[in-house]
This record gives C-alpha cells, sequence and structure tokens, in this order.
C-alpha cells in the first residue's frame, strides 16, 4: 500500500495510540510504574480470593462514581460562582461607598484646612501682639513691664509654689 493512500481509519488508530500513550505518559508522571503494579496486584489478589467481595465494592463504584462525580462538579461549580458573586457583590457595594467617601473627604479636608488656617493666623496674630505689648519675660521667668512713670517693674516669684510676687522698681528708666 503507498504511504499516500493511507486509510481514515489507520489515521484514527495511530491518533488513538498517541492519545494512549501520552495518556500513559501523565499517569507515569502522577503515580510510578512500579506503585502501579503492586496496586493492580493487590485487586487482582482481592477478585481471586474474595470475588463476592470484589463485585460488591466494583458494582459500588461502577454506578456510584458518575453522581459522585457530578456532585463533586456541582459543589466546585457553585463555590465558584458564589465566589465570583461575592467579589462582584463587593466590588459594586465598594463603589458605591466611593461615591460617599470622596465627597466626605473633600468636605473634611476643608473644614481641617479651615481650622489649621484659624490655628496658624491666630498664632500669628498671638505673636504679633506680644511683641507689641509694654511687657515681656526676662532671665529666670522674671516678667518685666515699663511702668506709668518710665522706670522698669519687676515681678519675680518667690522659691516655693506660693502666688506671692516681690516687687521691685529699678531707678533707671527703661532703654528699649
Amino acid at each position: 500500500m503507498p504511504a499516500d493512500k493511507v486509510s481514515s481509519s489507520d489515521k484514527a488508530k495511530a491518533k488513538a495510540n498517541d492519545l494512549i500513550a501520552y495518556g500513559q505518559r501523565q499517569v507515569d508522571r502522577v503515580v510510578s510504574p512500579p506503585t502501579r503494579q503492586k496496586v493492580y496486584d493487590r485487586v487482582y489478589n482481592l477478585a481471586t480470593e474474595k470475588p463476592i467481595l470484589f463485585s460488591f465494592v466494583a458494582f459500588q463504584l461502577t454506578l456510584s462514581l458518575a453522581p459522585l462525580l457530578f456532585f463533586a462538579g456541582f459543589a466546585a461549580t457553585t463555590i465558584a460562582v458564589s465566589l465570583i458573586s461575592a467579589v462582584l457583590f463587593s466590588l459594586f457595594w465598594i463603589g458605591i461607598a466611593t461615591l460617599f467617601l470622596v465627597p466626605t473627604l473633600f468636605i473634611t479636608f476643608s473644614i481641617a484646612l479651615l481650622l489649621w488656617l484659624w490655628a496658624a493666623a491666630t498664632f500669628f496674630a498671638g505673636r504679633w501682639a506680644y511683641e507689641r505689648l509694654p511687657f515681656g519675660m526676662g532671665e529666670e521667668s522674671k516678667v518685666v513691664t515699663n511702668g506709668t512713670s518710665g522706670k522698669k517693674v519687676i515681678f519675680e516669684k518667690k522659691d516655693g509654689d506660693s502666688a506671692d510676687f516681690n516687687i521691685k522698681a529699678e531707678a533707671a528708666e527703661a532703654q528699649e
């Protein structure tokens, strides 16, 4: 038979053999041939030594395998759909919450900015006013002020926690 006149059944047989060889290689990767041979031998021994038990187990596996596989597929599909639904549900509500979060953050940022501007302005106004007052802090926490007659008056706190102040008037005129 010429090489270019290969029948379609021969092509199908060749593809089937290739598919079987591929499957065998994949099984060999998962379970080694010696381990698989031990399992085959144990199953064969069970079938020859206890045929009633073997036939019971074989019928149970044969008839129960399809429903078990369908149930496992259903459970896996249900879990996948519920996870995807949960993710989409969460993303939807996170998006809705973001629509409220952005304006809220804008408002709180604006209020915080106004409060900070108010505090900074108060600080600078207080510092400006303090620099222009007729008294100030001297060394060692003494309060120094200019008296009405142009003399320096020093308020000094005595030792202890009492609020008793000693007032001293300097004879020299203030030189500031």
